[in-house]
């Protein structure tokens, strides 16, 4: 049976509606637009979404590694504000990329790790059963693509860097024993052994195993002008400290003296012998050393704007104001290289891809030379209600220019989040650690941010006030369910439960936790949403749908709610479960998508936004349903075709599809289907995945254009469309 013929069924006993038919589609006249990234990929280039470890080469391009890039790109090479190489072969198939690199003049080295995607992968290219390989994936200046082989060299038979990686430690699955630094001459290759408390050095040329030596949890590495070694001791610790070694490995005098509260992330060496320790503690700087005629060090200084990005007007980004250093460097010129990532270095253990990555290059401490930004992953993004010049994601703020062309309509205007004044920020305890999905909402004039996680199990609370400039200070939170872990003390073991911080310090207090008394079950995967007014909605899949009114603010500002005053609105014909829901405050009209008794539910398309959307007028009083849309959904086809958001402006409605890269409009009026979206050349004519429930937001502007916000799952950006109907 059609869709719309099962559609129209479902609705039978509900009175004579329409049912419209998706199946006839015609392509908008439109431009495609984003915001985020340095690059648009129109051009083939796309700034990486994180950063972990640089190596500047002496011309000046600076190679990158993190572990994991959406599309690949966990080893670039940049130059001149540019991108110009990606390396490849770090992505799937059980590769990955790492935390450290390093280059002479004829190799690029890099970290890297070779598993078995949960033992289905078999051969010589890949671990025993419950085992992964950490290593070092070699490849030629020449074309960083190209692995430079070697007798002992292991892995990617299939690709061109066949035989280019050095396995280094093998061990069991889910255990972290990544090379957490590394630095070469023409015949060295120095590796730092986290996880063995060693420095293992390789020939540079055959990578055979010269010699090694103890260092506790060491860290990255420099090699001085005199050949000498500067390893960090005591990775991702307060207690880190710079040692110095011969190249043999023998203790030499000029251990830096570092000051109380420095969290040391990577050392470098410039041309005039001074050593820079990058600080990636609160003050959020550069630190500068040099040496005395006797040998020892001394700190002469500090590069960067102390506290970074959070002095004066916290959140505020620009030069010299640093946030989350994870890599630091020098070309032969001179020329100072910092990349950052919102965090710092990935802790052992964790899987973290960062807050959004920057990489800035300085003429020293004076001009600035140039940036490059990838700055979202996996985030949604939404407009503020006094304007759509200003766009949220769940950690930024950017200013929008809509005169200027595709893809340099935005400026990066706040970094929201504060990891250091608010470290208990739910965000960082949820899914991915990072704010995904916003819902920017302005109360009685004030701005007020509500963020998803990527599946809408939990919502967010936020408030701003003068003093924290850009900071979004932590206000609520409503949990479905309990989060993992031991945090926060004080929720309960199972069901339900919310928070305010009541004494306004943006800390979780557990005598500020209060569970939900009247369900004592967990809801499970429900949606949640904000409407104008600042009232919590929340779509349960099977017991219908709830209003938390706001009942006003408490002295600190923040949003009250309560369970006690929730009213629930049963399951409105003809659903049998709900997925997304969007309503309208002003002229009380609720959209709903989900599933109906005809149109069921498969769990193995658990984060779709359903099969059919029902517009509802006069929903407070008497829910009376208007028309009824069937949505894109097709899981024979391949790729497959499913909706996965939804989102209202105007006179709009704007369906999302998840694995094609479209969007399908539809007049809100009638329900009329009114045509397609498709990205365009300026991102070459493609996009990733809007992966996340709440991964489209749109917005009319006052010459009637509409703005279309899409998470790109791909590569570091919002996808943007621009339209006028």
């Amino acid at each position: 049976m059609k869709a719309s013929t099962c559609v129209a069924a479902a609705l039978l006993a509900l009175g004579s509606l329409m049912s419209v038919d998706a199946a006839a589609q015609q392509q908008l006249t439109y431009t495609t637009s984003w915001i985020g990234n340095s690059f648009g990929f129109g051009d083939g280039k796309w700034m990486q979404q994180d950063i972990q470890a640089i190596n500047v080469a002496p011309d000046g391009t600076v190679f990158t590694n993190s572990p994991w890039d959406e599309s690949g790109s966990e080893i670039g090479a940049y130059k001149n504000g540019d991108k110009i190489a990606v390396a490849g072969a770090t992505h799937g198939w059980g590769a990955a990329g790492g935390d450290a690199i390093a280059s002479n003049h004829a190799y690029l080295y890099a970290a890297m790790s070779i598993g078995n995607q949960n033992n289905r992968l078999v051969g010589a290219d890949y671990p025993p059963a419950g085992q992964t390989w950490f290593g070092i994936t070699r490849r030629t200046l020449a074309n960083i693509a190209v692995g430079a082989l070697f007798d002992s060299g292991i892995g990617n038979s299939a690709n061109a860097t066949k035989n280019s990686f050095l396995r280094v430690n093998a061990v069991a699955t889910g255990t972290d024993a990544g090379i957490r630094g590394l630095a070469a001459t023409d015949s060295e290759l120095f590796a730092s052994d986290t996880s063995g408390n060693q420095i293992v050095v390789f020939d540079a040329n055959t990578m055979r195993r010269l010699r090694s030596w103890s260092v506790a949890a060491p860290g990255r590495i420099a090699i001085d002008t005199d050949g000498s070694v500067w390893v960090i001791s005591g990775f991702g610790t307060a207690g880190a400290s710079v040692l110095h070694y011969s190249p043999a490995g023998a203790p030499l005098a000029g251990t830096l003296a570092l000051p109380a509260g420095t969290l040391a992330a990577d050392i470098a060496v410039s041309p005039s012998g001074q050593i820079f320790v990058a600080d990636n503690g609160p003050k959020q700087q550069v630190l500068v050393y040099d040496k005395t005629a006797s040998g020892a060090t001394k700190q002469t200084g500090a590069l960067g704007t102390r506290y970074g990005i959070f002095h004066e007007r916290k959140g505020a980004p620009g030069n010299w104001r640093l946030n989350g250093i994870t890599g630091i460097g020098f070309d032969r010129a001179g020329n100072f290289y910092v990349a950052q990532n919102g965090e710092g270095p990935r802790p052992l253990g964790s899987s973290t891809v960062g807050q959004g990555a920057v990489l800035e290059s300085y003429a020293y401490a004076t001009r600035f030379n140039w940036r490059l930004q990838g700055l979202t992953f996996v985030d949604g993004a939404a407009f503020d209600p006094a304007t759509p010049d200003i766009v949220y994601t769940g950690s930024k703020r950017f200013t929008m220019d809509y005169s200027q062309p595709p893809g340099r309509e935005w400026k990066y205007a706040g970094f929201t989040l504060d990891r250091f004044d608010f470290p208990d920020d739910p965000a960082f305890h949820q899914p991915r650690g990072v704010r995904g999905e916003p819902i920017m909402r302005r109360i009685d004039g004030r701005p007020y941010l509500y963020t998803l996680d990527p599946g809408a199990h939990y919502l967010n609370v936020y408030r701003f006030d003068a003093a924290h400039g850009e900071v979004a200070i932590p206000s609520g939170l409503f949990a479905q369910n309990p989060l993992p872990g031991n945090w926060p003390g004080g929720q309960p073991a199972y069901g339900e439960w919310m928070w305010r911080d009541a004494n306004g310090d943006g800390h979780v207090d557990a005598n500020e936790i209060t569970g939900n008394p009247s369900t004592g079950s967990t809801v499970g995967n429900g949606f949640w949403w904000v409407d104008t007014p600042g009232n919590v909605w929340l779509a349960t899949p099977a017991s219908g749908i709830r209003e938390m009114a706001l009942q006003g603010f408490d002295l600190a500002g923040n949003p009250i709610y309560s369970y006690a005053g929730a009213k629930t609105f049963a399951m409105p014909a003809p659903f049998s479960r709900i997925a997304r829901i969007v309503y309208i405050a002003e002229t009380d009209t609720m959209y709903v998508s989900g599933y109906t008794g005809s149109l069921p539910w498969d769990a193995a398309h658990w984060k779709e936004a359903g099969r059919i959307l029902v517009r509802y007028d006069n929903w407070s009083s008497s829910p009376t349903p208007v028309y009824a849309i069937a949505l894109p959904w097709n899981t024979a086809s391949n790729p497959q075709v499913t909706p996965v958001g939804v989102a209202v402006a105007g006179d709009y409605i704007f369906v999302a599809e998840l694995y094609t890269p479209k969007v399908d409009v539809y007049d809100a009026r009638s329900g009329q289907l009114v045509g397609y979206m498709t990205p365009g050349a300026a991102v070459g004519n493609t996009t990733g995945w809007v992966d996340v429930y709440l991964g489209i937001s749109a917005v009319r502007r006052d010459n009637g254009e509409y703005v279309v916000l899409l998470e790109d799952d791909a590569r570091a950006k919002i996808l943007m469309y621009r339209w006028m109907p």
